[in-house]
């Protein structure tokens, strides 16, 4: 398994959600446009934005986790980093698309995306042993933990804390933001609980769900007042696949092997549920609650500016404001380092939102710039295993040039390739261009015979239509006989080069018996000689009986030439004679 890393996009989606019976009401119109069988919106008359998936207003939630989410719980399976996080203003419907609001009359075909990856990661790795088991491979060993954190005014809270105060969780918090030596993020003093089974982690989940901080306003009447961060660690210990420069191996070794060779891969997945941005104007907050919406509003701001950073190109180089809030901070991995990231901007269609709109599609068309840098996160010594897995197979393939002569050494003690390899590289390029252009001057060889059939045929059809006594059955027997006279001139020219070709080698070989001469040498030769006078012989046979079937065939067609010709002419005297004898016989009848 290769352990170096590759960019990767983040990838954007989008969603609207359907109007609210309240807008309806309102006589609100909808100035979102979906083109049909294509992942571009329109807002209002000219504000196109293409982005990686478009879901319309009637698009189910399995169709989201399908497009979104599916390929990237697969991938934590091979050790790959993966986030999703969902961004809007309040009230577009986030935490419905995450599945975090666990509403007691919701049915199975609504549940959100964490609630479908838990149960496909469960089931994923209840398929991993199975194969392992009917394979007879050791089971791979899986072990899962959950994190639950909360970012409230600025504040990292714990959300598995079973301290429901809110003044109390606070004084608790103690929670650190840390980075480690490659650059990963991690946090000290959050509650980590392991989990076995699907029901365990989703009742985890909604324990952790209803712990968060939620108000009302006059634009959401539940609306989230925090940033939610679900966070899924996998730690997997299973054989070594092979890849595919494992064939190459020594079968003698990896027979008398019996030592399975096992590596660690962890993972690291991250369910982010943004805060809604809000206009206080709008939502008519005070108070703590007009607090709440100014802390969201700056740790929105902070990511708007993250991604602006890492999304142009002129700034690329320039530094990039991560620790500017702990929301950044947080998802530091996320945004341009190790992991595969999907973001989904959740819009309203209402005209009435339709600045807030225009405001989140263009910060999610920033984020589709950004560039991570993905890895598989293995333990150093898998790492270390499979790079020398892959030192081997390359020397493996060097000591292979070495006994095929494909490497030489030289005098001076320098390795390179032998020169036979080259010439053979370049007679195979010459061979392979030569056999190109046969067939082409084949093609144009049968061509040109057509075209000469053609015109013999015309000609001779010029001919008997001259003398009178051409049609068309005796035109396409004329072409039939020109064909095939073509056709045998052609095998003619053949066995005329076949036999030089042989005549040829004869003289070699007759000279090279004079040149080592002696009874041994003569008589071994005597056999080749033979066969070759033999072939000759046929090939001469053939040749006569060739000359003699295209003498025939011109014979015949002479014949007929002068048979058509005779005809001619007879037909033209009897046609002078029959005036002549019609005036005697009237002056004859006259006289009378």
């Amino acid at each position: 398994m290769s352990s170096g890393a590759d960019e990767s996009s983040v990838r954007v989606a989008l969603r609207i959600r359907p109007q609210l019976a309240k807008e309806k009401i309102e006589g609100c119109h909808i100035c979102t446009y979906v083109m049909p069988g294509e992942p571009q919106v329109i807002l209002g008359k000219d504000k196109a934005f293409t982005f990686d998936h478009v879901f319309d207003m009637n698009t189910q939630q399995g169709t989201i986790y399908t497009h979104c989410t599916e390929k990237l719980i697969e991938g934590c399976f091979e050790g790959y980093n993966a986030t999703i996080f969902a961004y809007g203003q309040t009230g577009s419907g986030k935490t419905y698309t995450m599945g975090t609001g666990f509403d007691v009359n919701i049915g199975d075909d609504e549940h959100g995306i964490i609630p479908r990856a838990v149960h496909h990661l469960f089931r994923g790795i209840e398929e991993r042993r199975q194969a392992a088991t009917e394979q007879s491979r050791p089971v791979p060993e899986f072990k899962i933990n959950t994190q639950f954190l909360e970012l409230y005014n600025e504040e990292v809270l714990d959300l598995f804390d079973t301290t429901r105060d809110l003044e109390a969780r606070r004084q608790r918090s103690n929670i650190k933001i840390h980075e480690d030596a490659n650059g990963g993020i991690y946090t000290v003093g959050v509650t980590t609980r392991t989990v076995t089974s699907a029901a365990e982690m989703m009742q985890c989940l909604k324990l952790g769900a209803l712990s968060r901080t939620t108000a009302s306003t006059q634009m959401n009447v539940q609306s989230s007042r925090s940033h939610a961060i679900f966070t899924i660690h996998l730690c997997q210990v299973r054989v070594c696949s092979p890849d595919n420069n494992d064939n190459l191996t020594d079968n003698r070794l990896a027979n008398d092997s019996e030592i399975n060779e096992f590596e660690t891969l962890t993972a690291k997945f991250h369910f982010v549920d943004l805060a809604g941005s809000e206009r206080l104007k709008r939502t008519g907050a005070t108070g703590d609650r007009a607090k709440e919406g100014i802390s969201i509003n700056c740790g929105l701001l902070a990511l708007g500016n993250v991604i602006s950073a890492l999304g142009d190109r002129s700034k690329r180089s320039s530094h990039v404001p991560y620790r500017d809030s702990k929301l950044t901070r947080l998802l530091q991995d996320s945004l341009g380092g190790n992991s595969q990231t999907i973001m989904i901007a959740c819009i309203s269609p209402s005209d009435r939102d339709f600045m807030e709109t225009l405001n989140t599609l263009k910060y999610a068309n920033r984020a589709r710039n950004i560039k991570n840098k993905v890895m598989v996160n293995q333990d150093r010594a898998s790492q270390q295993i499979s790079a020398l897995r892959t030192e081997i197979a390359r020397l493996q393939m060097e000591l292979m040039e070495y006994k095929t002569g494909k490497r030489v050494l030289g005098e001076d003690g320098m390795e390179g390739i032998n020169d036979l390899v080259h010439e053979n590289s370049m007679l195979q390029t010459e061979n392979n261009n030569l056999r190109v252009r046969v067939k082409a001057m084949q093609e144009t060889i049968d061509a040109q015979r057509t075209r000469l059939t053609q015109l013999l045929s015309e000609q001779a059809s010029q001919v008997l239509a001259k003398a009178g006594d051409g049609n068309e059955e005796i035109g396409n027997m004329i072409q039939n006989y020109i064909k095939e006279i073509e056709e045998l001139r052609a095998k003619l020219l053949e066995s005329e080069a076949v036999n030089e070709n042989l005549r040829k080698s004869l003289s070699r070989a007759s000279a090279r018996s004079s040149l080592y001469g002696g009874p041994g040498s003569f008589s071994a030769l005597m056999p080749p000689e033979k066969e070759a006078s033999d072939v000759i012989e046929m090939a001469k046979k053939n040749l006569e009986k060739l000359k003699k079937m295209e003498k025939k065939k011109k014979k015949r067609l002479r014949r007929f030439e002068e048979n058509q010709h005779h005809e001619a002419e007879l037909s033209s005297v009897v046609k002078e004679e029959l005036p002549d004898n019609d005036q005697e016989r009237s002056n004859e009848e006259a006289e009378g």
